[in-house]
């Protein structure tokens, strides 16, 4: 009775203001401030409480799995499992076991029964990521899943009732593998009730420099850092270069970075990227400069201003009264424009 009122009242609950929703989800690690990620939640608001069957589309990398947890962590299955499996990470020979169970003796590695997934994820929610990789038998039995909500174990002769809310995920939209025969229409239709679309990392550069920064801190944590901060022409790169891998390479390239600064730098600067990200940064800000047009006077003074200080700085071994004397300007304006352009020492400087 109480879980039919929380449906019931379900429809009549307002919409959350859009901060409440942000400060929400960032409880539950999704991160952003874009509209394509707003509107984002506002699909996975109207998927949890439902009980619908969901499939996530997005490229890798973009997170699906998370908001597949978010799903189920807002939904009235809460208190009960959420497990993930990935359809391609398990050999087509081994998928059906993992998924529906088996009984000891079935084939010869099966020793003893065992429960499938689905079977541990009763009363609760099974995520699939990259569904397209089941096999097409495989496909048509978990139909039987899916229509009357029973399994048979590999080997038995027995079913047993099953309540699971299925949530399945892809890197390139179903309807496609359907066209080309490649996935079941009919699975496609029980499946595909709710599509949501999950945004790449190129199409919400606007959380670049928050997702950038969260991934910092936690880095710096856990390698016992002293970074706060990103100078800014790294979170300008970072929001201008392309993200194949999306979140889970951005992730990585915070981490790579983190690693190379040393113990005590409080900002990361562009003289710490690895050469082959200098390489993309220059190739990239090359490329975005219009054939004919020259930058503006202050841009150019300000580039030379760095390098020039720089220069004097290692030549003169970071000694900053002495660089000061060679510049023939005052400490203090020596330090000012350090603090401004973001030189700090680096760690195997000399």
């Amino acid at each position: 009775m109480t879980r039919s009122l929380q449906k019931v009242q379900q429809y009549f609950d307002a919409p959350l203001p859009e901060t409440a929703l942000l400060v929400k989800y960032e409880a539950v690690g999704l991160l952003g401030r874009s509209k394509k990620f707003i509107d984002l939640l506002h699909d996975i608001e109207a998927a949890a409480p439902c009980d619908v069957r969901v499939v996530l589309e997005g490229q890798s990398g973009a997170g699906k799995e998370l908001v597949a947890h978010a799903i189920h962590h807002f939904s009235l299955r809460c208190d009960h499992p959420f497990i993930a499996i990935d359809c391609g990470a398990i050999a087509p020979n081994l998928i059906e076991s993992e998924l529906f169970g088996h009984v000891k003796g079935a084939f010869t590695s099966a020793a003893s029964d065992r429960k499938g997934l689905l079977a541990d994820a009763d009363q609760g929610t099974l995520f699939m990521d990259e569904i397209p990789n089941l096999p097409l038998d495989t496909q048509a039995k978990f139909m039987r899943v899916l229509q009357a909500g029973e399994v048979r174990p590999v080997g038995s002769n027995k079913t047993c009732k099953i309540d699971v809310r299925i949530i399945s995920a892809c890197s390139m939209p179903l309807h496609q593998l359907v066209e080309g025969q490649k996935f079941r229409e009919d699975l496609y239709y029980r499946l595909h009730v709710y599509p949501i679309h999950i945004p790449s990392l190129d199409e919400r550069p606007e959380d670049i420099p928050l997702l950038a920064n969260h991934f910092l801190k936690k880095f710096a944590a856990q390698q016992h850092k002293q970074a706060e901060s990103f100078h800014a022409t790294i979170l300008d790169f970072m929001q201008q270069r392309h993200w194949p891998g999306n979140i889970r390479e951005l992730e990585n390239f915070v981490e790579r970075l983190v690693t190379l600064a040393p113990p005590q730098m409080a900002i990361l600067d562009r003289d710490h990227l690895p050469p082959d990200l200098q390489k993309e940064m220059k190739k990239l800000a090359a490329s975005q400069q219009p054939a004919g047009v020259v930058k503006p006077l202050y841009e150019s003074l300000a580039e030379y201003e760095e390098q020039l200080i720089r220069q004097a700085l290692n030549g003169n071994h970071w000694n900053i009264p002495q660089t000061a004397r060679v510049l023939r300007i005052a400490e203090q304006t020596l330090r000012n424009k350090m603090t401004k352009r973001g030189i700090i020492k680096r760690q195997n400087n000399s």
